[in-house]
């Protein structure tokens, strides 16, 4: 068995949650708590002063931040593993969670910390614990993503970044430039300069025939 230690930091909106998990960890010889938080913000300085092998992240703060949070995560460090958890029992917010999280592992909402144990571990043995049908799925959508992205350079020799396409998506929801600074959490003029590129990159000429020719073309991916 491995005794390596694990070193954990959590990311919870529940203070109670945090508190919680924090005296069961401290029960397991194996694993040290390094901090707890309930906003990225506020765990970047545990991140920055103390040792962690793995981000425990709310599946619920991970959602409603949508990309702009998971891309915050993914740049905290290369290293840190992430474990998904309070994640509800349906298959497109489990790919949800892998594809737009980058999460080395999930647990549903009905997990215990046995099972959070064992998840800690795999992903520190560099193996992620999913069921069958989970691993199929995400084969399945990895190969349709592959196929459109490939069909889409060969056409046009350009993609779309998926920060590119969640304005795309937002734009589509009828949002204004600064009304999608607001909902992810950056300037007015870089949202200006992502719309500049995708009519750019699309040789269009407005907003609005972007965002009809990515669906025409079926290259967005599908909305959880």
């Amino acid at each position: 068995m491995d005794h390596r230690t694990i070193h954990i930091a959590l990311l919870h909106s529940n203070q109670l949650y945090r508190e919680s998990l924090g005296c069961c960890l401290a029960q397991l010889p194996s694993f040290v708590l390094t901090g707890s938080a309930p906003s990225i913000e506020e765990l970047v300085a545990v991140l920055d002063s103390e040792r962690t092998d793995i981000l425990i992240v709310e599946f619920g703060v991970l959602r409603r931040g949508g990309i702009a949070n998971a891309e915050k995560i993914c740049t905290l460090s290369s290293e840190l593993k992430t474990l998904v958890i309070d994640v509800p029992e349906s298959d497109d917010e489990i790919l949800y969670c892998i594809e737009m999280g980058g999460a080395s592992g999930y647990l549903l909402n009905r997990a215990s910390i046995e099972d959070l144990v064992n998840n800690a571990r795999a992903i520190i043995r560099g193996e992620t614990l999913c069921s069958p049908r989970i691993a199929h799925l995400s084969f399945c959508r990895m190969s349709r993503l592959a196929h459109r992205r490939e069909e889409f350079r060969n056409a046009n020799g350009v993609y779309l970044t998926r920060r590119e396409t969640e304005i795309v998506r937002l734009i589509e929801d009828g949002l204004s430039n600064k009304e999608i600074a607001t909902r992810l959490h950056i300037e007015v003029s870089t949202v200006k300069n992502h719309v500049h590129n995708i009519l750019d990159k699309l040789q269009l000429h407005s907003r609005h025939s972007a965002v009809s020719y990515i669906k025409e073309q079926g290259l967005t991916a599908p909305r959880f």
